[in-house]
């Protein structure tokens, strides 16, 4: 089976599990809001959060495996950044609640994910609301307390700022993630796709990295969930995913580090040493 294919069929078993931890949440019920009735959630929670964010993430990285088959790399780097927000905001809600219960950060969190976008959607011009986003580097900074087991958490913020960084640049259009489509013999711009050309293998192992981290993710969820028996087979999956892809890691996180930041500055193209034939 083709790596594709593989990640593909994970993405589906780790989407029927996802569908048996539904039954752990809040079901969403029809609510009239302007004049119009939607699928809302009435009770909020942080479980409920992460989970949500959980369903965007398999849906996100299905979208990757999409235009991976169709050579659209750019994009795929587009939604790896966004996989890496949901990602980071899940672990926000990941660690152990003080005396007090959540922090204001995580409060604030949930209350601006939980606001409707348009206090009525009949009148968009003048029933907007304003958000109160908590900034990335608190969210950050939370990651460096779960990974100080592994590294100090100066060098975990750093690396999550850095990797923020670097795919942002897939977002907002940046010169050198550009310049990426420019390539081959003879040199032009790559508008319909980069297939048969190496970034493809590139975000082929992109793509392995997250479906790898999105399983991780999906496995605390069901704990944070209290789904012993879904926490146990996606467990499972995770370690037939590594034995299967020889992707466990087997070096230090400090190590890891260096090897991830310099793969990214090679990638994005701030250091070239690949060409695109």
């Amino acid at each position: 089976m083709q790596p594709p294919e593989y990640l593909a069929q994970t993405l589906r078993r780790l989407q029927l599990h996802y569908d048996s931890l539904s039954s752990f949440v809040v079901v969403p019920k029809r609510v009239r809001i302007g004049g119009n009735t939607y699928f809302r959630h009435v009770e909020q929670s942080d479980v409920l959060f992460c989970y949500l964010k959980g369903v965007k993430l398999i849906s996100t990285l299905n979208a990757g495996l999409v235009l991976l088959q169709a050579g659209y790399t750019q994009e795929i780097g587009a939604l790896c950044r966004m996989a890496d927000d949901f990602c980071y905001e899940i672990l926000f809600f990941m660690g152990p609640f003080g005396p007090s219960g959540p922090s204001k950060d995580q409060i604030r969190m949930l209350e601006d994910f939980f606001k409707e976008e348009f206090e009525n959607p009949a009148d968009v011009l003048g029933s907007a609301q304003n958000r109160d986003t908590v900034p990335r580097r608190k969210i950050n900074a939370a990651f460096g307390k779960l990974a100080q087991d592994q590294l100090n958490p100066h060098d975990a913020q750093g690396t999550l700022e850095t990797v923020h960084k670097a795919f942002s640049g897939y977002v907002h259009g940046a010169y050198p993630h550009i310049m990426e489509l420019y390539g081959g013999s003879p040199p032009r711009y790559h508008l319909d796709g980069m297939l048969g050309t190496p970034r493809i293998a590139e975000w082929q192992d992109q793509l392995v990295t997250y479906v790898y981290r999105v399983i991780m993710v999906a496995e605390l969820t069901s704990k944070r969930l209290g789904a012993n028996a879904t926490e146990q087979a996606i467990r499972q999956l995770l370690v037939e995913y590594e034995t299967t892809l020889n992707c466990k890691p087997t070096e230090s996180a400090v190590t890891r580090i260096r090897h991830k930041l310099l793969e990214s500055r090679l990638s994005h193209g701030w250091i070239s040493t690949k060409s695109i034939t």
